[in-house]
């Protein structure tokens, strides 16, 4: 059975090799993964789409979707990522 999830989390201002590290965490999940920010969406499939649109964010609030048979086990993987980087660079 497919599921949907969503989590709204703060993304901090990373540098390349951080967010290069969520791409790549995207693409071990078996979800499919969106980010969704001001009626924008990007899927995250594509590398030189997911940078563009994480580097023309604005606001740091951000709504990540995952669509997938595993999808509640992704979300807690990424929520984990995000734990892990705030704890790394407090706001």
């Amino acid at each position: 059975m497919k599921h949907i999830v969503s989590s709204k989390v703060f993304l901090p201002s990373f540098t390349l090799e951080k967010t290069l590290e969520l791409y790549q965490l995207c693409q071990t999940v078996k979800s499919k993964i969106y980010l969704v920010m001001n009626g924008r969406t990007c899927e995250v499939n594509q590398l030189p789409k997911f940078i563009s649109f994480i580097l023309t964010l604005k606001n740091r609030n951000i709504l990540i979707i995952m669509e997938g048979k595993e999808a509640l086990s992704d979300r807690e993987r990424m929520n984990h990522f995000f734990e892990q980087q705030k704890s790394r660079c407090p706001a």
